[in-house]
């Protein structure tokens, strides 16, 4: 599993300082940089030979090798590879165009880090958007392969028709109307099926159905064989595309079945069990539809999600019966109400979709706030009592800019939870440009508020115990951090960390935790007990340049035994930062503390980091452990990571225990350690048993 944001680059400059300043610019940016340096064709050749790679960042005019040379290498490769040249300042404007002109995607100048940002983002960008659409291209290939093979072999008669006219039809289609052969039909209109006194039926629905107006995609009329007679048929019409070309599918249903069995055997499909509503496939495909219309300026339409406030809580107190039976009410309630607005359907759990074509902004919110007012209104009687819920509800519109049915349920479940937030009862329109931008103001508010946590100790440690399954004996916990608000109320690290790490913040909570478990080992040593603490380390520690010396400053003011401290370094964050990580870990060694790398075993290379780094721990990914017991395949990686582990001298340790089936499993791989809730969640306390775990 790699990471959005991982970046695999190619450099070309005179120096490696001179790659590293642009590459510490994107790693400050987000990126997770793998960077390969080639100074010649030859390094090139093989960096493309053995690598996948994302960009090249080349500087215009180096001697022997540049940029210009560089491209010749992609183009002659045939490889989808951006390059962006870097230019000395004052350099004349025509060497820019000379290699914009050469194929380069961009050119700037030497100190601009800020453009450098900017261009390296677009570019990944667009090259990721390029691939995604060559994917996309190939699986619409293979897709159209196995549904015309399908097609043919279908008992059921189909044919695909365009303005009007067939372009396809599979044998069945064929033998009912009496044609021989493919060609015979090619361009023959959709008409001609029909009998002339069904044409202007026809065109009324083929009218209706192009517009959107048509609920019922069936229609019922009499077919025209070549020779003249005619017979009953039920046409159904579907979007759909042949060969890359937007088309609408017709399926005449083989008459094995009768027409009552298939119409219930279709509702059935499409309905929800417990509400009678639409059903989330159904919801999905009208979606799909409507974002097909919307892309060729057909229509706009909203998506609103809808969810019960404080459903969770109700099913709590009064049981899932009663739970169930306020959903169905609503339901109905709905169900009864916006019928003529649009598609109604239950998405999951208390999530109601409502989908609406031909509707603006105004037009949507509109709705939405009468819909939040008439669940609020609404009375459910509910066995021998009444209850009132509200509903929160987020928008998302529906135009030529949407372009996947699962993005535009997201960006409506976003602006649910925003009007969640406000304390329910309310609708929010998600607006994807200003949303971003308030997420960025969320991430500065954060970053006040863990300045303001520094200053006043805001912050406590947490501990959960790493215990032995054939490692050594002893007490082992992982340290953690818990910031605190002003009501000395826990805030989870999922909510201030990442902001902490976006505003170069974490190698100072870094700090804060080294400091209070230096005091607290000294305490612990003081009282004859020997305690072993696991600490994380964040890239911004990694490139904190004091960080060695301030360190062994306070480790040698503690006189604390440094083989009771463990430093830990994520496997990624080490690969992203090598060099800073092996100075880092070749310091703490020198001071005789102890090294790890967690989240370990699921890059490409496993023990790549091993050859660069020498650790005394390795913590397998957690991905590699949760449901550990039903994967065979994460049960033989495990096990050969604790052996290759074991050969060279270093133990292993499995985080996010849930079980003991788990526990049994990673006792036979013969991991080292384990860690997880199923011993104890993480708490404030140093209180876990060793001796009775042993």
């Amino acid at each position: 599993m790699e990471s959005d944001n991982l970046l695999r680059l190619l450099t070309i400059f005179e120096s490696s300082e001179e790659a590293e300043a642009h590459i510490n610019v994107l790693r400050k940016a987000g990126h997770i940089v793998r960077d390969i340096r080639a100074e010649d064709e030859e390094d090139m050749l093989t960096a493309l030979d053995e690598n996948p790679l994302d960009l090249v960042l080349a500087k215009l005019n180096i001697p022997g090798f540049s940029a210009r040379h560089a491209l010749d290498v992609i183009n002659r490769s045939g490889r989808d590879i951006p390059l962006v040249a870097v230019i000395p300042i004052g350099s004349v404007e025509s060497k820019t165009n000379e290699i914009l002109q050469a194929g380069a995607r961009d050119a700037l100048f030497e100190n601009q880090p800020e453009r450098l940002k900017h261009v390296i983002k677009r570019e990944i960008t667009e090259l990721k958007n390029r691939r995604a659409q060559r994917k996309c291209e190939k699986m619409l290939h293979e897709t159209e392969k196995r549904a015309r093979a399908l097609i043919d072999s279908s008992r059921d008669a189909i044919a695909y028709v365009h303005d009007g006219m067939h372009i396809y039809a599979n044998q069945a289609y064929l033998n009912m109307f009496g044609y021989d052969e493919p060609d015979d039909i090619q361009g023959l209109p959709i008409m001609d099926m029909v009998s002339a006194a069904d044409h202007a039926t026809l065109k009324e629905f083929l009218r209706g159905y192009s517009r959107g107006k048509v609920t019922d995609s069936s229609l019922d009329l009499y077919g025209q064989h070549v020779e003249g007679k005619r017979f009953k048929i039920t046409m159904e019409f579907s979007s759909a595309s042949m060969e890359g070309e937007a088309c609408t599918q017709i399926i005449i249903r083989d008459q094995g079945l009768s027409k009552e069995l298939e119409q219930k055997l279709s509702a059935m499909s499409q309905q929800d069990i417990l509400t009678g509503l639409y059903n989330r496939n159904f919801l999905t495909e009208q979606l799909d539809m409507l974002i097909a219309r919307a892309l060729e300026g057909k229509t706009r339409g909203a998506l609103l999600f809808i969810t019960l406030d404080k459903y969770d809580e109700l099913k709590e107190s009064a049981g899932i019966a009663t739970a169930d039976m306020l959903l169905t009410e609503v339901a109905g309630m709905m169900r009864a109400r916006l019928h003529e607005l649009g598609v109604i359907a239950r998405y999951a759990g208390p999530v109601f979709i409502l989908l609406v074509d031909n509707v603006d902004t105004r037009k949507a919110s509109n709705i939405a706030n009468s819909l939040c007012k008439l669940i609020h209104e609404h009375i459910c009687d509910l066995g021998d009592q009444s209850v009132t819920t509200t509903a929160s509800i987020g928008i998302s519109l529906i135009n030529e800019t949407s372009s996947q049915a699962d993005e535009c349920i997201k960006r409506a479940e976003k602006g649910c939870q925003h009007a969640q937030s406000e304390g329910g009862n309310r609708s929010h329109m998600y607006n994807p440009a200003i949303e971003e931008m308030a997420e960025h103001e969320q991430v500065s508010h954060w970053a006040q508020k863990i300045k303001h946590a520094l200053q006043k100790n805001m912050f406590r440690l947490a501990f959960q115990p790493i215990v032995s399954l054939h490692g050594e004996p002893g007490a082992h916990y992982e340290v953690l951090v818990r910031m605190l608000d002003e009501d000395q109320q826990e805030i989870p690290p999922a909510e201030f960390i990442p902001a902490a790490e976006q505003m170069n913040m974490m190698h100072f909570v870094d700090r804060w935790v080294i400091m209070n478990t230096l005091m607290l080992l000294t305490k612990k040593q003081q009282a004859g007990e020997q305690t072993r603490f696991f600490i994380k380390l964040s890239a911004g520690t990694l490139t904190d340049e004091d960080f060695l010396g301030w360190f062994r400053e306070r480790l040698q003011a503690s006189k604390v035994n440094p083989d009771n401290l463990v430093f830990e370094i994520s496997e990624d964050t080490a690969l992203n930062y090598l060099k800073q990580a092996k100075q880092i870990n070749t310091g703490l060694k020198e001071l005789n503390c102890r090294t790890s790398l967690e989240n370990f075993g699921i890059e490409q290379n496993t023990f790549q980091s091993l050859k660069h780094l020498s650790v005394n721990y390795i913590k397998v990914h957690m991905d590699l452990i949760i449901n550990l017991p039903q994967s065979v395949e994460h049960q033989e990686k495990v096990k050969a990571i604790a052996e290759e582990a074991g050969s060279k001298n270093i133990q292993t340790i499995a985080a996010f225990v849930e079980d003991a089936n788990s526990l049994a499993v990673l006792w036979q791989c013969s991991v080292n350690f384990i860690q997880g809730h199923f011993l104890q969640q993480p708490g404030a306390e140093l209180n876990y048993d060793f001796e009775e775990a042993h």
